[in-house]
């Protein structure tokens, strides 16, 4: 399944990058990220929790960062296996910053999600919108971090 998409935050393209660069002020923005663990700056796993329409999911994520380049792009792959459930999803990111202005950035986002076992069976229609809710959620999550260093 891919799902393609972006969303604007209010800030500077660098402001933007610094986050995306920084593994645990990122993981703070993403919906159900929980006890992140980074073995290098380019290794980390995390529990992560995924309410769906029926059920919630309890996962144990590994991530990699494949690629970077300095400023305007990020590649990222993840393999999760969930708890109670038999599969694994494999999924591929790749972000994309744009300068929208001098103060709004554009991010552009694409995944490549891959689910076998039980978890497959949820389907691509159920996790399509559990992503672009989660998707969304992040954006307003990384915005509020923004909106909260602005006031220190």
């Amino acid at each position: 399944m891919k799902v393609r998409d972006s969303f604007m935050i209010n800030a500077p393209k660098a402001d933007v990058w610094t986050v995306f660069m920084d593994v645990e002020k990122l993981a703070s923005c993403v919906p159900g990220c929980e006890n992140l663990v980074a073995h290098s700056d380019t290794e980390y796993e995390a529990d992560m929790v995924v309410k769906t329409k029926f059920m919630t999911i309890k996962f144990k994520a590994n991530g990699v960062l494949v690629d970077a380049v300095e400023g305007e792009e990020i590649k990222v792959e993840m393999v999760g296996k969930p708890m109670k459930l038999a599969g694994l999803f494999k999924a591929k990111m790749g972000i994309l910053l744009e300068e929208a202005s001098a103060e709004n950035t554009k991010v552009n986002y694409e995944m490549d999600l891959q689910m076998t076992g039980r978890l497959a069976t949820l389907g691509d229609i159920l996790m399509k919108g559990t992503i672009t809710k989660s998707a969304n959620e992040f954006a307003e999550n990384v915005q509020e971090l923004f909106e909260k260093e602005q006031l220190k």
